[in-house]
């Protein structure tokens, strides 16, 4: 038997600042099996590690982060001291240890292939999973490298069926959702990932309770995304305490 991956989201995001190295470094040492990192374009076409639009929820900025250039916002400064990062950079100094999560926040094409050049400039392919809410994304990831690793975040559960054709290979559901039907038919899938906390719970996403997490691990999902990974790793469960299943499906 293998147990449920523990997927920090966000890096350690519940202690440290999210989308930072230290938070992703902290993640590993808390025994993460996958960091997952947000994604988006700079003006100048750089991939940053950001999960907001703006940056008005991290620094009270409410600029756009598709408005500045990658020298603006390597000078921008974040709770405790930290500093914003580039996907380049956490290719570099991440995936070697860990395998990485990149969640694509934009349906835009030019996104996609950005971030399929950091990649195979980091010869990450076998290092990363990529995770999409557009179908068209993920068959143009799919098409342009075979070996990804690709993730549905499923805006409707009724399109698991596309996202399964255009070459994902496992799904994405919510906690909150776990007693929906068309949710726990997508369980029998095999590779479902659960977003702990968020949408249909009281919870921040990535957070939840012991009894959630007790409830979220009896559904045998492949993962499980959480602000503090240690939630999960650091698990009293049985289940928990079992061989790591492989990062990859």
């Amino acid at each position: 038997m293998t147990r449920t991956l523990a997927i920090a989201h966000r890096g350690f995001s519940a202690r440290f600042s999210e989308n930072t190295l230290t938070a992703y470094r902290a993640a590993i040492d808390a025994g993460a099996d996958i960091v997952e990192s947000d994604a988006r374009l700079s003006r100048d076409g750089v991939v940053w590690c950001c999960h907001d639009a703006t940056l008005a929820r991290l620094t009270g900025d409410s600029r756009a982060v598709a408005d500045l250039t990658s020298e603006e916002l390597a000078a921008i400064v974040l709770p405790g001291g930290e500093r914003l990062t580039t996907l380049r950079d956490v290719l570099a100094r991440i995936a070697p240890d860990r395998p990485v999560l990149i969640d694509v926040k934009t349906d835009s094409i030019d996104l996609i292939d950005a971030i399929l050049r950091d990649v195979a400039g980091a010869h990450a392919v076998d290092r990363v999973w990529i995770g999409m809410r557009s179908a068209l994304q993920l068959g143009r990831a799919r098409n342009r490298e075979a070996r990804l690793s690709l993730l549905a975040f499923l805006p409707d559960y009724a399109r698991a069926g596309d996202f399964i054709s255009a070459g994902a290979d496992a799904l994405r559901i919510w906690e909150g959702d776990l007693d929906r039907p068309e949710a726990v038919a997508l369980l029998g899938h095999g590779n479902v990932f659960v977003t702990a906390g968020g949408r249909g719970t009281p919870a921040d996403v990535g957070d939840t309770t012991p009894e959630g997490l007790r409830r979220i691990l009896q559904c045998r999902p492949k993962a499980v995304l959480l602000n503090d990974p240690s939630l999960l790793t650091g698990s009293a469960d049985a289940d928990a305490r079992e061989p790591a299943a492989q990062a990859r499906p």
